[in-house]
C-alpha cells in the first residue's frame, strides 16, 4: 500500500507540474502583447455564440461557447440533446485555445452531415490559474482548496437553467451528456457519478484518476444509476499509470453496473495526452453515448 501511495504522491506532482507549466504558458501567450492574432477556426460563425454568465456559488463571471447544429434556425419545433463540455476555450476555436482545439464543431458538423446526429454544444471557459482547483470535487494538497463543489453547483444551477432557458434543448437527464478531458474528466466523472438526475451520461476522456485516491473508493461504492451512459477514453502514450489507472477504474465502476447502464472503455494505443488526440476519439465516443442516433448510417447526397 505504501508503494501504492507513493506512486500517486510522484504521478501527482509531476503532472500537476506540467499543468501549471501548460497554464503559465497560456497566460503568458494571451498576455503577450506582441504575439499576433490567431484566426479564429469555427465552422459556421451564424450558428455559434459566446454570452457571459456570472457563478454565483464560485463567486466568478465565465464565458459560455456555444454550438447550434445545421438547420437549427429553421426548425422551430425541434428540440436537441446537450452535451456540455470543460475548458471551453479549447473546444471550439484555436483562437482561444492555448493548446490546440478539440474542434467539436466540425466533429459535430460531420456527425450531422454523415448521421444527421443534430445536438447542442455547450462550453464553459475554465478558470485559467483556478483550474485546477474548479475541476475536481477531491482534494489534493497541492492544489487546496478543492472548488469543484462549488462548479458542479453552478454547472447544474445556473448554465443548465440558462441554456436551457436559451434555446431549444431537450432538458431532460437522457439527453443530457457531459464532456471533459484531463481534469475535465474528472468532473465529467464526479458529475455523471453524483448527479445521475442531471447527466444521462458522460465522455471522460483521459482523465486525472492520479489526482486522489478517493475518486477511486467513491467509484467504488457509487454504481451508475439505471440509463447512463459512460464512455472512458485514454491514450497509450499519455505517461506512467494513466493507461493503467483508467483501466482499473472502468473495471472498478463495471463491478455495479446494473443491467440499464452502460460503460465503454476505449484505448488508443499510440495517442498522446492532447487535443488532438480527443479530437479523433470524440466521433466515436458521441455516437456511442447518444446511441442510438447515429443508426442507420445516412450519407451526405
Amino acid at each position: 500500500m505504501k508503494s501504492i501511495a507513493l506512486r500517486y504522491i510522484l504521478v501527482g506532482l509531476l503532472a500537476g507540474a506540467l499543468i501549471t507549466a501548460a497554464v503559465a504558458f497560456m497566460f503568458m501567450r494571451q498576455q503577450t502583447p506582441d504575439a499576433p492574432p490567431r484566426a479564429a477556426s469555427v465552422a459556421a460563425l451564424p450558428r455559434f455564440e459566446t454570452f457571459g454568465l456570472a457563478l454565483p456559488t464560485l463567486g466568478v463571471d465565465r464565458s459560455v461557447r456555444v454550438y447550434l447544429p445545421p438547420g437549427y434556425a429553421d426548425c422551430k419545433d425541434c428540440r436537441y440533446p446537450v452535451v456540455y463540455f470543460m475548458d471551453g476555450q479549447n473546444v471550439f476555436d484555436a483562437a482561444t485555445s492555448y493548446a490546440g482545439e478539440w474542434g467539436a464543431d466540425e466533429v459535430l458538423d460531420g456527425l450531422y452531415e454523415k448521421h444527421r446526429l443534430a445536438v447542442i454544444a455547450v462550453a464553459i471557459d475554465h478558470g485559467g490559474e483556478a483550474r485546477m482547483q474548479e475541476l475536481s470535487v477531491w482534494s489534493n494538497p497541492e492544489f487546496a482548496p478543492a472548488k469543484g463543489e462549488a462548479y458542479l453547483a453552478d454547472l447544474i444551477g445556473t448554465v443548465k437553467p440558462a441554456v436551457d432557458a436559451r434555446y431549444r434543448t431537450q432538458p431532460e437527464a437522457a439527453a443530457t451528456v457531459i464532456a471533459g478531458s484531463s481534469m475535465g474528466g474528472l468532473m465529467a466523472h464526479a458529475a455523471v457519478m453524483r448527479h445521475p438526475e442531471v447527466f444521462g451520461g458522460a465522455l471522460v476522456f483521459s482523465p486525472s484518476y492520479w489526482f486522489s485516491p478517493a475518486i477511486a473508493q467513491e467509484t467504488a461504492n457509487t454504481p451508475l444509476q439505471p440509463g447512463q451512459r459512460v464512455y472512458i477514453y485514454v491514450g497509450g502514450s499519455e505517461g506512467d499509470g494513466m493507461l493503467s489507472d483508467a483501466e482499473a477504474m472502468a473495471a472498478r465502476w463495471k463491478t455495479t453496473l446494473p443491467a440499464a447502464a452502460a460503460l465503454q472503455f476505449a484505448a488508443a494505443t499510440e495517442a498522446g495526452h492532447n487535443e488532438a488526440a480527443w479530437r479523433t476519439a470524440l466521433p466515436e465516443a458521441l455516437c456511442w453515448s447518444l446511441a442510438p442516433a447515429c443508426e442507420p448510417v445516412r450519407r451526405a447526397p
